[in-house]
């Protein structure tokens, strides 16, 4: 109630400016809470390797980048197609679906096992490949709500992407240095962030 009170009191002007911002944190925190997944796979992978060099973290990071930047773009143009029909209960939709992959990421971080022996094949281009598309997946189903947020595609797009690129590089050394079981721990907090951000939606299209 008072969230809609203020809404009213505002300009037309204000609450557009006041809602663009608003998506736009929740674009981040989604970038960073998608990029967990891949995050982990980095540290796991630093972990792995005797001592990657900055070619392996940089290929890691852009093969991780480039499949979060492509899969929400795939969910996104697919969920499009059929959002005449779902618009009424799109926000329903987004909160199960970051719901669902929030729970996923809790439990996959749970059952993780202990920290994987050096592994000198942890930057092969196949074994890359496979992390980047396993790890995406998730963002992937985030795509179908991007109708949901007030924000350009191709913003979100960049956005995480380049959160991801980030957080791959930075992955790799933190593995290197701290293990796996670190990652481990992001994924979980990454779960429960996307979590927030499905309630987040829920709230405001329902208040």
């Amino acid at each position: 109630m008072a969230r809609r009170a203020l809404r009213l009191a505002l300009p037309a002007g204000a609450r557009y400016v006041l809602s663009g911002i608003m998506s736009f944190l929740s674009l981040l925190v989604l970038a960073f809470a998608l990029a967990a997944d891949s995050f982990a796979a980095a540290v796991a992978r630093g972990a792995r390797a005797h001592r990657p060099r900055l070619r392996h973290a940089l290929m890691a990071a852009a093969l991780f980048g480039a499949a979060q930047m492509l899969m929400p773009l795939i969910g996104w143009q697919v969920g499009s197609e059929f959002r005449p029909a779902v618009e009424r209960i799109d926000h329903w939709i987004a909160f199960a679906i970051l719901c669902g992959l929030g729970a996923k990421m809790i439990v996959e971080g749970v059952r993780s096992g202990p920290e994987p022996a050096p592994d000198s094949s942890a930057f092969t281009l196949s074994a890359l490949l496979l992390a980047a598309v396993a790890t995406s997946i998730d963002a992937l189903v985030a795509g179908f709500g991007f109708g949901v947020l007030n924000l350009s595609v191709l913003v979100a797009l960049a956005v995480i992407g380049a959160t991801t690129f980030v957080l791959s590089f930075a992955g790799v050394y933190v593995g290197t240095r701290f293990g796996r079981h670190l990652g481990q721990y992001v994924e979980i907090g990454g779960g429960l962030v996307l979590i927030g951000i499905g309630a987040k939606i829920l709230i405001d299209h329902t208040s």
